[in-house]
């Protein structure tokens, strides 16, 4: 929760005290992270449920950093590639040792986070952006979108643009319901998760992000779908979103969503992602440009030592352009076992929490191909990682769990008597 209100702040402190160290703010809370966790040796069964992803973790971490020794870019530009490429990458170990009451601590802590930025978006919204982010070279890109009911800007909250804001917003919500719908949460917990809801709700029409509206859209297909989700819950989430829906109706500069329904512009906003371009690439760049040289952020002090600048709004592109078509295959093995190995189909246990966290996380692979920042953006990517491993570590814990009774009810017809014990920890 540390970490995550240094990335929700990360954007309006980055903006306002526009140094070279401010580009760092995230990462030294990140390695202070990593510190506390790493430094401390995990319980048994937590060091089980990370046993699947360490392979991963080792090659999706190992190729980049073999890369990095290949001079194709300026030293300083292949750093910031390589930061892109790994840094985040330990947030699946971390996601996937959390036991169930991190996860509800998390989901808490989010709803008083995503509450708090509403306040700051909509004063954003009627007092304008211009009080809260100074136009410099860091917030150029926040004013360039002022494509919103004729001329208004999208919101970004606190981050570094609006589209950060819009997907965070949108990721958050599969852990609030999550965590709501247990028998055991609270009235004030309720409450205030109830609050976050609305707020993240209202924080994606805010920023006006279309790829966000359908991440929200898919964030709520497994509320829909799932079979372990009492009508009355069902009920409550609708209502929420009703109010939502209520305040989106009201004003126009909620309504950019719509645009949607241009199937001509879509057609052409995903061609221009997924077209030629990238075959061309991957002809040309059989073994990349160099780590930093495809698409990952450079700082505005380090452009100019970047040499054969390429780019490609296409998540997958950036990685072939930085990691070249080995890197490209590594990531698409792992998106596809990741997938494999987390549906959550089968599984009775816990299915709710798993299926809405399923969803979003499946639709932003699938879509990565749209545009860039998936596996860079501050919060986003840290949150989404994390997802990822709590998915891996859920799965692994519960198909023990499935053995063990397998198991028994085959020793019991065997004669052998045996006690398998309730609890994953005994």
């Amino acid at each position: 929760m540390a970490l995550l209100t240094v990335g929700y702040a990360y954007g309006i402190l980055r903006a306002n005290f526009p140094t070279n160290a401010s580009h760092f703010i995230f990462d030294a809370a990140v390695l202070g992270l990593y510190a506390a966790v790493f430094m401390t040796p995990p319980q048994r069964q937590a060091r089980y449920r990370t046993l699947s992803l360490q392979p991963w973790v080792a090659v999706l971490m190992g190729w980049p950093l073999l890369m990095f020794f290949v001079p194709t870019q300026d030293w300083l530009i292949q750093l910031v590639g390589l930061r892109g490429a790994v840094f985040f990458i330990p947030f699946l170990l971390i996601g996937a040792r959390m036991d169930e009451e991190d996860f509800d601590r998390l989901a808490i802590g989010m709803a008083v986070l995503n509450i708090v930025e509403l306040g700051i978006g909509v004063s954003q919204f009627f007092l304008g952006i211009e009080r809260f982010f100074p136009h410099n070279a860091v917030t150029d890109i926040i004013y360039k979108s002022n494509d919103v009911a004729g001329g208004a800007y999208r919101i970004p909250g606190t981050f570094v643009v609006s589209a950060a804001y819009g997907a965070v917003m949108a990721l958050t919500i599969p852990f609030l319901i999550g965590v709501w719908s247990k028998p055991s949460c609270g009235p004030l917990r309720k409450r205030l998760l109830e609050a976050g809801l609305v707020a993240a709700g209202l924080g994606v029409f805010l920023s006006a992000s279309r790829t966000s509206f359908v991440l929200l859209s898919f964030s709520l297909v497994g509320v829909f779908t799932s079979l372990r989700l009492k009508a009355s819950h069902r009920a409550g989430i609708i209502a929420l979103f009703l109010i939502v829906a209520w305040f989106v109706g009201k004003e126009q500069r909620l309504q950019r969503f719509t645009t949607l329904t241009d199937t001509d512009y879509v057609v052409t906003r995903i061609g221009w992602s997924v077209n030629s371009t990238f075959i061309s690439i991957l002809l040309q760049y059989p073994m990349g440009n160099g780590l930093g040289g495809g698409g990952t952020s450079v700082p505005y002090f380090l452009q100019e030592r970047l040499h054969n600048s390429v780019g490609i709004e296409n998540e997958y592109g950036r990685i072939l352009l930085e990691q070249g078509v080995l890197g490209l295959i590594i990531w698409i093995a792992f998106v596809v076992w990741l997938l494999s190995a987390t549906w959550p189909g089968k599984v009775r246990r816990h299915y709710l929490g798993r299926i809405l966290l399923w969803c979003p996380i499946a639709f932003m692979f699938v879509t990565a191909p749209l545009g860039t920042g998936l596996l860079t953006a501050i919060p986003q990517t840290a949150i989404f990682l994390l997802a990822c491993g709590w998915l891996v570590g859920r799965r692994r814990e519960e198909n023990k769990r499935i053995v063990a009774r397998r198991w028994s009810r085959d020793s019991m017809s065997a004669g052998i008597h045996v006690l398998v014990p309730k609890s994953a920890n005994s």
